[in-house]
């Protein structure tokens, strides 16, 4: 029988992941750059996309965009979404990077000593 007292909605979700992270490289910081270059091709395509539907949608009602999308400016209203969704999408692209941080932060134990010198 499912537990009715965890509301899923409700629960936060953990922003990062436990556990050791796979090493594709051995050069320091390579994953995390193909891991900050995969998020902006994620967030690149569905920009694309969305941006092919407005224009396929716009031509078949007859509306010219290019000469209306260069002349926009957005209401204070709309910067400041637009600024909060940025933020967002700042925050997925460097992911990687502020999780390996806090997690040498958080766990300075764990690194080997370093070596000694001769």
């Amino acid at each position: 029988m499912p537990d009715d007292s965890v509301n899923p909605e409700s629960t936060p979700l953990r922003y990062s992941v436990k556990g050791k992270r796979m090493r594709f490289f051995d050069a320091q910081g390579v994953d995390e750059l193909v891991a900050i270059c995969m998020g902006l091709a994620q967030e690149m395509w569905v920009i694309k996309e969305r941006q092919a539907a407005l224009e396929s949608v716009a031509a078949e009602k007859g509306v010219v965009l290019p000469d209306d999308v260069e002349g926009h400016t957005f209401t204070g209203d709309q910067r400041a979404a637009l600024d909060a969704e940025k933020q967002g999408f700042i925050d997925r692209i460097f992911f990687t990077l502020r999780e390996e941080a806090e997690s040498l932060a958080a766990e300075p134990e764990e690194e080997p000593p370093a070596p000694s010198l001769p």
